[in-house]
């Protein structure tokens, strides 16, 4: 399946840092002129798309490294399935 496109180049699932809350994240969705933003944290956002850009490298791994030590954390708490 296709990511489907939104403005300015951004798509579902693309990795993207939002100027207006300084924080990198991926794009969820798409209503209007905001972008739905999520971390691996479990935290979600919207801005609008202009604020948004294609993530660089750094920021890709950045991302991967938020959610490495997010799993790390939570590793072994109750409610947790392996």
């Amino acid at each position: 399946m296709k990511p489907r496109p939104g403005p300015a180049g951004l798509c579902v699932g693309m990795v993207v840092y939002d100027r207006s809350y300084d924080m990198v994240g991926v794009v969820d969705d798409f209503v209007g002129p905001l972008v739905h933003l999520s971390r691996p944290t479990g935290l979600t956002w919207q801005s609008r798309w202009a604020s948004v850009r294609q993530g660089t490298p750094y920021e890709h791994r950045q991302l991967q490294a938020i959610a490495a030590l997010h799993r790390l954390r939570h590793k072994g708490l109750p409610g947790e399935t392996r």
